[in-house]
């Protein structure tokens, strides 16, 4: 259940890999996890529209936030979480608003700090297009 993944150690998140595809779902299908949901119309605006949905994204990504703030390795110029970081942001422009995708990214390169330079241009380019 979503509300025990929330409960996870730090050390789970981050040896975990299936279910960030499961917080966060998109309308495209997943490289790394095939059996990971694919989200559809009508269930894109059900989500849009239901406030309990809402509550839960917002919740999920302020545990990913948590993670992320206590997390360092993800500040390196390569780790897994980067492509997290790409997906999480296009899911909250689909389920969320523009507004909520941009404030994480800016969150991300506030994060970042002096940081942003060992990421890789490729990632950061995924980040500016999702």
């Amino acid at each position: 259940m979503i509300t025990e993944i929330w409960d996870w150690s730090d050390n789970a998140w981050e040896e975990e890999h299936d279910f960030i595809q499961w917080l966060f779902p998109l309308n495209e299908k997943s490289m790394a996890v095939p059996n990971a949901p694919v989200i559809r119309e009508p269930e894109i605006t059900w989500v849009k529209e239901s406030e309990k949905a809402q509550v839960s994204l917002q919740k999920s990504t302020d545990r990913y936030k948590e993670f992320l703030a206590s997390e360092k390795y993800w500040k390196l110029s390569h780790n897994h979480n980067h492509l997290r970081i790409t997906r999480v942001i296009k899911s909250l422009r689909l389920l969320r608003s523009d507004d909520e995708a941009n404030r994480f990214k800016h969150w991300i390169a506030g994060e970042l700090g002096d940081h942003i330079d060992k990421i890789s241009e490729k990632t950061k380019q995924f980040w500016r297009l999702a």
